[in-house]
């Protein structure tokens, strides 16, 4: 008897042949055979599907059932008596235990996907300069040009539609991974999934975010019905559990979609776009799962894979088979795996289009605005939903782009565009008569909003505004001081977070005793340099504090740039380092300062760099700005 390698390579060929005969059959108009070729294909790609799991003997008898189906003897498709319907009858009993979703034969080629607003066509597979490396940066910029909370902890899963890591295998954690770009071909997995650990790492998966081809084809006759393709956007909740539920522990270990998600439908070809139909719905069941593919030999580029619009990783596993799990999806679902759940018990998934991610690689999404798509949150949405609902849309004002902003903007976009992506640029931005400020990866990656604000921008917000927002005033005085002094206002609201144990009370004494007071932890002597005393600091507000804050900052800075967090830092702990390189050491091992101060040498070298020291007020600065704390 044959090895399974022999056995999956003969299946492929199977395909080929009946493409061959399929041409063959439309080119002379004979439908009927055409009909019978799909089913056959059907049946061959099912097979496919349950490679790994069937037994070499149940792989063998089903290749020699299928080659002489095909064969016939006469190499002419079944006869009259073995109809369609009575073929694709024994198929479905066959296989329904263990089938995932449709996927049937390919009859015709897909047609070019049309480019979304503001997103650029993919280039072609052969893209000049080679791979390009996705950081963590680039993360935390297409967050936040998109305006989605940035997660500060857990796990997130992101997809790539349109690009493929260059690994294969599926990468480890790492700061950094390279990636190809693409075109999508609806049969192969030329898409990205990614694991994201905020602060620890990004790995990288090859797999597909768009559903199989001819599963596209069996059901542009029927609307688009069961078949779809996930819009990008963020989608707030995905949890572990079985990825059907009729199967449960007979099936396979997945995500499992929990949310609202938008999709599209396709009834008159097979892209999906403008003029295809969307739809805002919870009840999809579009989960993220393994592929059950991985090409010939485990070459993964060239593997088909199985989907009707779920997200699939390459790979293999043997449903019913705890820890049967093979290729890229055992790295990806390690961390959902059971017994784990508590430790992520839910993630969110964001999708992106490949060429945005090319173009913050490649130059920082240079002279493009900022966008607005579902899961989109804060002021700016605030802006957008308003404009809605001036022009007559039933949506609140409430900062977050969920179902109903997404529709209102889907029915703004037919009437004024007549064709559909449910993405805010600056086209959509305009028609509704306001304008998207231009994204700023600098900023971005720093740890404000992706855009330039100014006193008086509309809905201005702040890290930890919410937490001070108790303070009457405060968050208008803290923006009021902030354009005098020409500093960033979420810097400085980062740095009374950390040296008031995120209080921001006025009264804070500092917990070693050396009798420090308040927001920035005034000195005995520097309040009586100032004209006040630590005991009359303790006795205002939080508000009217903030004018000796002001005064503090103006004499420390003597006119000095406090242009990045570190130096707004160092005006406070250390005002000779302002201006310095982050390298610059502040305090060395044997020194009374090191010794009051050494919590802060991060890597125990006997230094503590101005970098080292601004380490902890970043992660102020990052747990500031997440949604529960932004304001």
């Amino acid at each position: 008897m044959t090895d399974k390698l022999t056995l999956e390579r003969q299946l492929y060929s199977m395909l080929d042949d009946l493409q061959s005969q399929y041409n063959r059959a439309r080119a002379a108009n004979d439908t009927q055979t055409m009909e019978k070729l799909e089913v056959l294909a059907a049946r061959v790609n099912k097979a496919l599907d349950r490679f790994a799991l069937l037994s070499l003997f149940e792989l063998s008898d089903e290749v020699a059932a299928l080659r002489k189906l095909i064969d016939g003897g006469t190499s002419q498709p079944p006869s009259p008596a073995e109809d369609a319907e009575a073929l694709q009858k024994e198929i479905e009993a066959i296989l329904a235990q263990s089938s995932e979703e449709e996927v049937a034969t390919e009859p015709v080629p897909s047609e070019p996907v049309v480019a979304p607003e503001d997103i650029t066509a993919p280039p072609p597979p052969a893209v000049a300069g080679g791979p390009l490396t996705l950081t963590e940066a680039h993360l935390i910029a297409l967050w936040k040009r998109s305006q989605f909370p940035l997660p500060t902890a857990g796990i997130v899963v992101f997809g790539i539609r349109g690009c493929r890591p260059v690994d294969y295998s599926g990468t480890d954690f790492g700061p950094g991974h390279a990636l190809e770009m693409r075109e999508l071909n609806y049969t192969t997995m030329n898409c990205t999934i990614g694991l994201w650990k905020p602060g620890k790492g990004l790995a990288l998966f090859p797999g597909s975010t768009v559903p199989y081809r001819s599963v596209v084809a069996g059901a542009v006759s029927k609307g688009g019905k069961d078949v779809n393709q996930l819009g990008r956007g963020r989608y707030k909740k995905y949890i572990p559990g079985w990825h059907k539920f009729s199967e449960g522990a007979s099936g396979h270990w997945a995500l499992r979609q929990s949310c609202f998600i938008t999709l599209q439908r396709t009834g008159d070809d097979l892209d999906y776009d403008g003029n295809d139909p969307w739809t805002v719905t919870e009840g999809a069941g579009d989960n993220i799962h393994c592929a059950f593919g991985m090409g010939p030999d485990g070459k993964i580029p060239d593997a088909k894979f199985s989907s009707a619009g779920c997200q699939t990783i390459a790979g293999l596993v043997t449903k019913g088979t705890e820890g049967s799990e093979r290729g890229p999806w055992k790295k990806f679902i390690a961390p959902f795996r059971r017994g784990l759940s508590q430790e992520y018990g839910s993630t969110e998934y964001v999708l992106f289009d490949a060429a945005e991610v090319q173009q913050m690689i490649i130059n920082r999404c240079k002279g493009k605005s900022v966008i607005l798509r579902f899961g989109s949150e804060g002021a700016l949405v605030k802006k957008l939903q308003a404009s809605l609902k001036a022009r007559g849309a039933d949506v609140g004002v409430d900062g977050d782009f969920g179902p109903e902003t997404f529709n209102a903007i889907k029915e703004f976009q037919i009437k004024t565009r007549g064709s559909v992506d449910g993405i805010v640029g600056a086209e959509t931005a305009g028609a509704l008569g306001f304008e998207l400020p231009q994204f700023e990866f600098d900023s971005a990656i720093s740890g404000n909003p992706g855009y330039s604000v100014t006193k008086g921008s509309v809905g201005r917000q702040i890290a930890w505004g919410q937490v001070t927002a108790k303070h009457p005033n405060f968050n208008e005085t803290v923006l009021d001081l902030c354009e005098r002094l020409h500093i960033d206002p979420d810097h400085l609201m980062a740095v009374m977070a950390f040296e008031t144990g995120e209080t921001f009370a006025p009264d804070k004494k500092n917990a070693a005793g050396s009798g420090a007071t308040g927001l920035i932890q005034f000195m005995g002597s520097t309040a009586e340099d100032l004209g006040t005393s630590t005991a009359a600091l303790a006795a205002m507000t939080a508000t009217e504090q903030l004018k000796w804050v002001e005064k503090y900052f103006r004499r420390v800075a003597a006119g000095r740039n406090l242009a990045s967090l570190s130096d707004v830092y160092m005006a406070v702990l250390w005002p000779a380092a302002i201006g310095k390189p982050e390298s610059y050491a502040l305090f060395v091992q044997g020194t009374k300062q090191y010794t009051q101060n050494d919590g802060l040498d991060v890597n125990k070298d006997g230094v503590v760099t101005k970098a080292e020291a601004t380490a902890k007020v970043q992660q102020k600065l990052v747990k500031g700005l997440a949604a529960d704390r932004i304001g």
